[in-house]
């Protein structure tokens, strides 16, 4: 497989899936299922899921190399997750996919072909107990199928997202910000780095720019990118909203 330039968020050992070394694996869940994010402040978001998690995670951008990026935004504090319960369970009633993926991903292997990756490293992987990934045969088991399912269907919209991103780029319509959230013991944290869409900019585009970007289905995303800025609150609940906000 081609090794990417970084790993992924959350992934060490990434290698593709076959019935010789991984036939007798089984898909478990951990005691603490997402420990491993539990430092994550930014998690990776798909553009489809902007309606389904705008009330509840901020969306925002970071720099990338090609186009920006787009995350969920779950603490302003680095290290910090307010969405990881003690027990390692989401508390949030939205699970971004990039989890629900974890531990599986689609990987390209050299001749140009995608397979379907496991982190080995994950906590749930193991010979004796949890759900089969392959029958006695070799076969796919339903485990398998799920995961690569969701991997794949990650992958599609991981597509739609970057070219999302680069259509907000080329307009312009992206500008830096801050994000401030203050705890109950009254101390502050900010977030730096973070890019929005500048709603100026974005009234400022001609009928037909607006027209492209609603054909694309990109104005919707954009309003909701947008009415996810009020979700900030939801970084510390125990904080009056007007206290915690997005300043651009």
């Amino acid at each position: 497989m081609d090794a990417p330039a970084t790993k992924p968020l959350f992934y060490e050992t990434v290698v593709p899936i076959n019935t010789k070394v991984h036939g007798k694996l089984r898909l478990n869940r951990p005691d603490q299922p997402l420990s491993y994010a539990r430092e994550a402040n930014i998690i990776p978001a798909l553009v489809d899921e902007f309606e389904s998690a705008m009330g509840e995670l901020p969306i925002v951008f970071v720099p990338g190399t090609a186009q920006p990026s787009a995350v969920f935004v779950t603490s302003a504090q680095p290290g910090t997750n307010m969405f990881i319960s003690e027990e390692g369970l989401w508390s949030g009633a939205y699970v971004p996919a990039y989890l629900r993926r974890y531990p599986f991903i689609i990987g390209d292997v050299q001749d140009g072909e995608s397979v379907l990756c496991v982190d080995e490293t994950y906590a749930g992987l193991n010979e004796k107990e949890g759900a089969p990934l392959f029958d006695k045969k070799g076969k796919a088991e339903t485990a398998l199928n799920e995961a690569l399912a969701i991997s794949q269907s990650y992958r599609d919209a991981g597509a739609r997202t970057e070219a999302f991103s680069a259509k907000l780029l080329e307009l312009n319509l992206l500008h830096s910000a801050t994000l401030d959230t203050t705890n109950a013991g009254g101390d502050k944290s900010t977030m730096h780095g973070i890019l929005v869409v500048n709603e100026a900019a974005l009234a400022d585009l001609n009928a037909e720019q607006v027209f492209e970007l609603h054909q694309a289905g990109y104005l919707k995303a954009i309003y909701h990118h947008i009415a996810s800025l009020r979700s900030v609150s939801n970084l510390q609940p125990s904080v009056p909203a007007d206290t915690d906000k997005v300043n651009t």
